[in-house]
């Protein structure tokens, strides 16, 4: 059976249909780019964004967006939000920055970041190792509000209540992923603000913007990135930054190009568990929005780009071309059947303390956090029009390389 996507709530179908008596959800909330940009200048009282090179990146996702997402009310209300705060955040960093030059001259932390497939334990690896205070990881709220983070906690309750709302647009997500605005969060809602980040096409129909992305520069996203660290340094510090996004895996020369101190910890998960599992969210994601999410119709997409990307990388860290030792991989398989031992292992790797309180910490988190706490999220290769046993032969290469067991 193909994958089918869950109820909406009551509350969505009823605020939907607000606008389908007014003729449909653009009468009631525009997203009309030129209008965004003059709201945020009006409601900030500030006009320079910083930078022109992201514009191009903004129009291009925006159009994609009004043109091929179908967005329904509650999903034009959430994405009109998500933009303007974007864009007012580029205003205020924008104003902070020329006001305090020297935030650009903050040394940065070695950071680490945490990358993978989704659905291959990136999360749960970086809310384990968040947990030791000596590494400084950005939670969610911080970088919805980067500039109101540095006054104190006044939004903290706000940021954590936008994170959270994406639970009640779809109470199913939750068994996939859940959001807190004080649990760390991933990269690509710092990059966002250059609009060169996978969250938009994550949660929106836009092939074209994604198209686009695949080809562009990413490295102003990353320098921008880096500035949003110095700026959350005077906030809190830590010996070392943590950072996560699957997304990091398909732009890691990008990544090392302007942070060439990092390292890189990769998690490994059988991608015939993996992949739909993704899939299965990512269309989750866009229902949340649009009027329509068939992720089957990009599976065999999916499927061919990872093994692409993973031949790529296997060769790049063989010929020097991403720098081999930077990188500590972590099985799934290890990370779930017993996560102290796993991050145990992994600092040692990193040449990093690992404290018996640190031990403890993992222990009661893992604890309180059990999987299915909060229903079971079901997904099948065969739902999203993939075959089991031409995935296997597809990923052969990969799971042999990485000692990667198949599961079950």
């Amino acid at each position: 059976m193909p994958w089918q996507p869950p109820p909406r709530p009551r509350w969505v179908q009823r605020l939907n249909a607000q606008a389908d008596a007014v003729g449909g959800a653009r009468a009631l909330v525009s997203l009309d780019p030129d209008e965004l940009l003059a709201t945020a200048r009006r409601d900030t009282g500030l006009d320079d964004f910083g930078g022109t090179e992201w514009r191009a990146h903004y129009e291009v996702l925006l159009r994609a967006i009004e043109r091929e997402s179908r967005l329904h009310l509650a999903g034009r209300i959430l994405t009109r939000a998500e933009v303007l705060r974007t864009l007012r955040n580029r205003l205020k960093l924008a104003d902070l920055w020329q006001r305090r030059p020297e935030i650009a001259q903050e040394a940065v932390h070695p950071p680490v970041f945490v990358v993978g497939s989704p659905r291959s334990g990136t999360s749960i690896l970086h809310e384990l190792l968040a947990l030791d205070p000596a590494s400084r990881a950005p939670a969610m709220w911080e970088m919805l509000h980067p500039v109101e983070a540095l006054a104190g906690d006044a939004l903290r309750a706000v940021g954590d209540a936008e994170t959270t709302w994406w639970h009640d647009l779809q109470p199913e997500y939750e068994a996939m992923h859940a959001n807190s605005g004080d649990l760390p969060n991933e990269c690509i809602f710092i990059t966002l603000h250059e609009f060169l980040s996978d969250h938009w096409g994550g949660c929106h129909n836009v092939p074209t913007y994604q198209a686009y992305l695949a080809k562009a520069d990413q490295r102003p996203a990353y320098r921008y990135h880096r500035r949003f660290l110095q700026t959350l340094q005077q906030r809190a510090r830590g010996e070392r930054w943590l950072l996560k996004a699957p997304s990091h895996l398909f732009q890691l020369r990008a990544l090392f190009d302007v942070y060439p101190e990092a390292r890189i910890v990769q998690t490994h998960r059988d991608p015939r568990k993996a992949i739909p599992s993704a899939l299965s969210l990512m269309g989750t994601l866009k229902w949340m929005r649009c009027e329509s999410s068939d992720p089957a119709s990009g599976a065999e997409a999916t499927a061919a780009g990872y093994a692409t990307i993973y031949k790529r990388q296997i060769e790049q860290r063989a010929r020097g071309v991403l720098p081999d030792d930077r990188f500590v991989d972590v099985r799934y398989a290890d990370l779930v059947t017993d996560p102290g031992a796993t991050v145990e292992r992994l600092y040692a790797a990193l040449g990093w303390q690992f404290t018996p309180a640190l031990r403890s910490a993992i222990a009661d988190y893992a604890a309180r956090k059990p999987r299915g706490a909060h229903g079971v999220h079901h997904y099948t290769l065969e739902e999203m029009g993939l075959d089991p046993e031409v995935e296997r032969k597809r990923f052969a290469f990969y799971c042999e390389h990485f000692g990667v067991a198949e599961e079950r």
